[in-house]
């Protein structure tokens, strides 16, 4: 198993990435304005700065949606995966009471501990020294798992309970490998970056016009860059959904723990 490692845009706080990006869109409206008031241009050039403005705008307005688009699809997998291993991993517990004792117990406690240590790792996914133990845990518990019943399988090969259970734990393990991989699966760098140097020409520009007017527009350029700034915390918050406001919720997991906590039987 592999050490983790966190790329440079993931290991920024969202707050800092925003107040960063706020910086440098005051700046590059600051530059813009001042290059606009010191320009000694021609009248028809002048009126062709409004157009390349309203160009840069409108492909950042598509980037901005394709890169939303990215967000939300990877933020919806994730939901949705969560739900599926609450649900796979119930259900490998239901199918694990109709073997013998005292095999169904042992196999019900461990996976009891399953469960909850993949929990525990949901809910403290930006801390990599837990990730990579509670990583390490869930192999240890998914082999013990799978080898004991195996070795039910090999006493009965023709056991019902226990072919439905190995093919209930083997999904179970799938969903887990799948929620890793859109865990470690964010939108590129190289897109948001994109996405971020647009929106720092396209207000260069704007208030590049505003400077050759010799008018700040206070108000425009400040609802401009709120309104960027607002939109790229927003791709970062649905790609990162393990931390800042907008979160993945562990719920699914927590009934489970808490219905594997109070059996039934």
């Amino acid at each position: 198993m592999g050490r983790i490692t966190a790329d440079s845009f993931f290991g920024l706080p969202e707050w800092l990435m925003t107040t960063l990006f706020l910086i440098a869109m005051a700046a590059s409206c600051e530059i813009g304005f001042k290059l606009g008031l010191r320009s000694r241009v021609e009248d028809k050039t002048k009126a062709l700065v409004p157009m390349v403005a309203a160009s840069i705008l409108g492909i950042m307005g598509l980037l901005l949606g394709f890169t939303m688009s990215m967000s939300v699809s990877r933020f919806d997998t994730r939901r949705r995966l969560v739900l599926e291993e609450a649900s796979a991993i119930k259900t490998a517990y239901l199918r694990m009471q109709a073997l013998p004792e005292p095999e169904s117990l042992e196999l019900e406690n461990l996976l009891r501990q399953y469960a909850a240590s993949r929990l525990y790792v949901s809910l403290n996914a930006l801390n990599m020294r837990i990730i990579e133990q509670g990583r390490k845990e869930d192999a240890r518990l998914q082999n013990e798992i799978w080898s004991r019943t195996v070795v039910l399988a090999r006493k009965d090969p023709h056991s019902m309970p226990v072919a439905l259970l190995m093919e209930s734990l083997n999904n179970a393990y799938d969903v887990a490998g799948s929620r890793w991989i859109s865990f470690v699966a964010h939108v590129p760098e190289s897109v948001v970056y994109v996405n971020a140097v647009i929106g720092l020409i396209a207000v260069l520009l704007v208030t590049y016009d505003f400077g050759m007017t010799g008018h700040r527009h206070l108000l425009s350029t400040a609802m401009m860059v709120f309104s960027i700034s607002m939109v790229m915390s927003l791709i970062v918050g649905l790609d990162r959904p393990h931390s800042g406001v907008i979160r993945v919720s562990q719920q699914p997991l927590v009934e489970l723990q808490q219905e594997l906590a109070h059996p039934a039987h």
